[in-house]
């Protein structure tokens, strides 16, 4: 059912962190040396813990990058394309050819704070798992489905940063540069939290909008409002007790649905199943099963050998996903977390 999850888990060796004393396991946990998990706490000044742990989210950041690089074959591009290297510019991660390709299209765009390209919640990838709090999965989703993939950079912005001085202007010159004059409804958006206010600014400024996208996820959006397109299809994974995929009723300009959690950080990797299968009902590879046996035929022996390796893993936490989302509750944090940082 999850297969996705057995091939962005093959990613990942026990490799360390830069020089952070942490390092993940190949099923995602961010252990120290000793095998224990991160605790913020571990001076009485706040300041200090606050410093540590920005280093080791920035660590974190960088390393999911070079995963995003070498292990998903996506491309960093500085925009707005056309920029002088010598100048400050803001980055994205695209699949080669994106916009020349015909495929199907898949756009990550995560909230506001710390998180960057490849995140959607920093504090759960440090104090749970890697492929809860991160794009991966999705990103490994698109890929065994033949989408073509761009994710967004939006808090990598400033007014230094010629076209993307904030969030806005960012997800614009993306737009412009990677969207805009795509002939065909190919486009599938995820946008969590303050990314849905992102996506109300692309509708409203673009009036080929419509033409573009086919669809609209948000997980747990703040966006206010009518979300502004017409034609478009949205459904917002919201907050809730209910079961996953519950309908709530209608929004303004999108319907609700439960994420099944109650926890905002969360929504999107709970959500992930039921995203999926709606974008899924777009595409004549509904009922492909073959996708999990070409990835194992395509991949490399280590490739693979990691893959067998995650399949205990992968069931035990199976099993474990489908108890907490019955119970509509987040998974447990060992040490809660309390770092100044904004999902």
């Amino acid at each position: 059912k999850q297969w996705y999850q057995r091939r962005v888990r093959a990613t990942s060796h026990g490799i360390m962190v830069d020089d952070t004393g942490f390092y993940f396991t190949e099923s995602g946990e961010f252990l120290d040396e000793s095998n224990s998990k991160f605790v913020f706490a571990v001076s009485d000044s706040h300041n200090e813990n606050q410093a540590r742990y920005e280093k080791i989210g920035d660590a974190v950041t960088e390393y999911i990058y070079k995963l995003m690089e070498e292990k998903f074959q996506l491309e960093r591009i500085r925009i707005p394309v056309e920029i002088e290297s010598s100048e400050p510019a803001s980055f994205v991660f695209a699949s080669a050819n994106f916009r020349e390709s015909k495929k199907n299209k898949l756009v990550l765009i995560n909230g506001s704070g710390a998180v960057k390209a490849g995140q959607w919640a920093r504090s759960i990838i440090v104090n749970n798992n890697l492929y809860s709090g991160s794009m991966l999965p999705y990103i490994g989703w698109a890929k065994d489905n033949d989408f073509d993939i761009l994710v967004l950079n939006t808090n990598e912005s400033g007014s230094k940063m010629k076209g993307s001085e904030d969030p806005f202007d960012h997800a614009q010159t993306v737009w412009n540069n990677f969207l805009n004059g795509i002939h065909q409804k190919c486009v599938y958006i995820v946008a969590h939290s303050f990314g849905g206010v992102v996506v109300q600014q692309l509708i409203k400024k673009n009036l080929n909008f419509d033409e573009i996208v086919s669809k609209i996820a948000f997980t747990d959006s703040v966006h206010m409002g009518k979300v502004g397109s017409e034609t478009t299809p949205c459904i917002n994974w919201v907050t809730s007790s209910k079961p996953v995929d519950t309908c709530l009723g209608g929004g303004i300009g999108a319907s609700k649905r439960s994420a099944g959690c109650r926890d905002h950080p969360w929504t999107s990797h709970f959500a992930m199943d039921s995203i999926f299968s709606w974008f899924m009902e777009d595409t004549a590879n509904l009922n492909d099963i073959e996708t999990t046996e070409n990835f194992a035929k395509s991949s490399n022996p280590e490739e693979v050998s990691g893959i067998e390796k995650t399949e205990n893993f992968v069931e035990s936490s199976l099993d474990e996903v489908e108890t907490i989302q019955k119970q509509g509750e987040p998974m447990s944090q060992t040490e809660p977390m309390t770092p100044t940082e904004p999902t």
